[in-house]
């Protein structure tokens, strides 16, 4: 198996959603999840590029699928999320056009809807998603997506953190009072934290302290 590639950008080719990555001469081909086409362009060509990378092949599909991912969590998610039936390696690398964190909290909120507007997904599969995975995503669902360049540009600071905490939370189903309530304690308590997950992670270990969960507000 193929984990992961380490070497230089050769090919950067968008609409076919593929990236070349020449490793000590030899060039292999990246299928790249959309989400993840603004990290991969944001590399010069020859630059060097680290995948973790997904690799499959099976008797139905003998040519080999290799699908790369900016993080380890990324990949992670994408193993879990082929486990659905009737989704394959081939219909998730489509469906994945938003952050598997984004798509995690839609899942662990049970939001069939907006699993829909992903390419491939209908109703009964996106029902099926739910069923199948709710629960098991609450580490990705927490976990901030790798930040595109732009992403860096409009990132606001404290403010920034606080309301993408606050987005988070409100997600995983807490109402927006008691999400704004859990961040700004936690702020208060710790006013030099500035990582999204710990700040999360504190939040719902406060929450849960106190015997609260989600619906409040």
């Amino acid at each position: 198996m193929i984990a992961g590639l380490r070497g230089a950008l050769a090919r950067w080719d968008e609409p076919a959603a593929t990236a070349w990555v020449d490793v000590a001469g030899v060039i292999y081909e990246v299928v790249v999840p959309a989400f993840a086409w603004e990290w991969v362009a944001a590399h010069d060509e020859g630059a060097e590029i680290r995948f973790h990378t997904y690799y499959h092949v099976s008797e139905r599909n003998p040519q080999p699928l290799l699908v790369g991912f900016p993080r380890v969590a990324d990949r992670d998610f994408f193993r879990i999320f082929i486990e659905v039936p009737d989704v394959g390696p081939v219909k998730a690398v489509r469906a994945l056009t938003h952050p598997v964190s984004e798509i995690a909290r839609w899942v662990e909120a049970e939001d069939v809807h907006a699993l829909q507007r992903l390419p491939g997904i209908g109703p009964r599969l996106a029902q099926t998603i739910v069923a199948r995975l709710r629960g098991r995503l609450v580490e990705a669902a927490l976990a901030p997506g790798e930040p595109s360049p732009s992403d860096r540009e409009r990132a606001g600071g404290a403010d920034g953190l606080r309301r993408d905490a606050v987005d988070a939370l409100i997600a995983l189903q807490y109402g927006r009072r008691e999400a704004e309530r859990l961040v700004d304690q936690v702020l208060r308590a710790s006013p030099g934290l500035s990582d999204l997950e710990a700040l999360l992670r504190s939040a719902l270990e406060q929450q849960a302290s106190r015997g609260g969960g989600a619906g409040s507000g």
